[in-house]
């Protein structure tokens, strides 16, 4: 197996553990949790964050209506929600 094979076998075991826990996640920090809608998640690992999930959530708002996308980020049973929380330090840091 190449390296390319290796790290593409490594990201999709990440993925399946990671992004699957980080949408119940952030889910529950929603106002209407079954109105989410995920765009961009992916797994990563950091030497500072560790394994994260990165990505955006669309969801609404107590009036009914969609409040326009939303960075998060999920590491170590946490969740770092855009609107909410500083995200900027956690995102440059883990997602890009």
């Amino acid at each position: 197996m190449s390296a390319a094979e290796k790290k593409a076998q490594q990201e999709k075991w990440f993925g399946a553990e990671t992004i699957v826990p980080a949408e119940r996640a952030v889910r529950r920090e929603l106002k209407d949790p079954d109105s989410a809608q995920f765009k961009d998640v992916r797994a990563n690992y950091t030497e500072e964050f560790g394994l994260v999930a990165c990505g955006r959530v669309n969801a609404k708002n107590s009036y009914g209506g969609y409040m326009g996308s939303r960075r998060f980020v999920f590491g170590d049973g946490r969740v770092i929600l855009e609107r909410r929380d500083n995200v900027a330090h956690a995102w440059s840091g883990a997602c890009l």
